[in-house]
């Protein structure tokens, strides 16, 4: 069945989506004289966007675990009092909430010009139940220490920037990774790093959990608020970016003179992909430089949250991944 398409709102103040939303017994809704069949899903997640006008955004079971967006803005107000955000939202209940806090950086791409980025904390949260909670996207299984993904938000135009290097230790690291193959398993990452790099996995549950997705079902919310305040402090200390590395290496990368090509290798639906080159063409003629590496994964990210499309947020980000890692190894080759 096709999906229909849709464009991301975007808002800049918590209020667009800390509206009302509540777990309900489906009972509850019905008239009287309706009587539920035996099913697993007999709560309706209902929230309300628009004052007056309730949704219902998903049927769940009773393990569901909503986790509110005033719930992350109380613990981000608390853990950075001079955020600022910027949020792509569906009508669904889709949420990609950008933490802008005031560190920044800058990526020169050519002499004179500098890409000014800030420190961000990129967190997706849904009301369907399709989107897992996560922090800094997915990581690998093998890296199981505290230290977080630094992602950043590029001014120049408004896109949210996930630290998917960050999983590695050193850049050559991440490039032998990318050398052999992009493995997802522990197993066959091994051999890709130098023997004394492979950590421990016996570490504690909490250790594991910071760099891994949260399904909602089961979640303690005493416990999910705890943890997800200690990580937000946590971030607001840590400073070194492999990711960073990787941008000044693309931003020195010219893009091949077949651009359209290199974005449709990254697997964007045609129209996306339109999109991407149309933004990399725009930003050559107002940088009035060629077109890099880097121009060309800012363009291919614009597209992807810019643009009309049937993808899911979950969705628009893996394709961000995909784009970068390809990115990535044609920087280095």
């Amino acid at each position: 069945m096709s999906q229909q398409s849709i464009s991301l709102d975007r808002a800049t103040k918590w209020d667009a989506i800390c509206f009302p939303v509540e777990a309900v017994k489906l009972a509850d809704l019905l008239p009287a004289d309706y009587q539920l069949l035996p099913a697993d899903r007999q709560r309706a997640i209902v929230g309300e966007m628009k004052e007056g006008q309730k949704s219902i955004f998903a049927l769940q079971s009773e393990d569901y675990s909503l986790v509110p967006n005033a719930l992350i803005r109380r613990l981000a107000e608390q853990s950075f009092p001079k955020h600022e955000m910027n949020v792509r939202f569906t009508d669904r209940g889709e949420f990609s909430i950008n933490l802008i806090l005031p560190d920044e950086i800058n990526i020169v791409s050519k002499p004179g010009h500098a890409d000014r980025l800030y420190k961000t904390m990129i967190i997706n949260n849904s009301y369907t139940g399709k989107t897992p909670f996560t922090l800094q996207g997915t990581a690998l299984r093998e890296h199981t220490g505290t230290r977080m993904r630094v992602s950043y938000y590029r001014l120049i135009c408004e896109n949210g920037l996930m630290g998917w290097a960050d999983d590695y230790l050193t850049l050559d690291e991440y490039l032998r990774w990318l050398a052999n193959g992009k493995p997802k398993k522990y197993k066959d990452a091994k051999i890709v790093k130098p023997a004394e790099m492979v950590e421990n996995l016996l570490v504690s549950e909490s250790e594991i959990l910071v760099q891994k997705k949260f399904a909602h079902k089961g979640l303690n919310l005493a416990w999910f608020e705890e943890h997800l305040l200690s990580v937000f402090q946590a971030f607001s200390q840590q400073s070194s970016s492999l990711t960073v590395e990787v941008y000044r290496q693309m931003a020195q990368v010219a893009a091949p003179d077949d651009a359209a090509k290199v974005i449709a290798e990254v697997g964007l639906p045609k129209m996306l992909a339109r999109t991407a080159l149309e933004r990399l063409r725009k930003e050559e003629r107002e940088l009035e430089t060629p077109a890099n590496l880097w121009l060309a994964y800012n363009a291919v990210n614009y597209a992807l949250f810019n643009s009309r499309s049937s993808l899911t947020i979950n969705d628009r980000y893996r394709l961000d991944e995909t784009a970068f890692h390809h990115l990535a190894t044609l920087s280095a080759s």
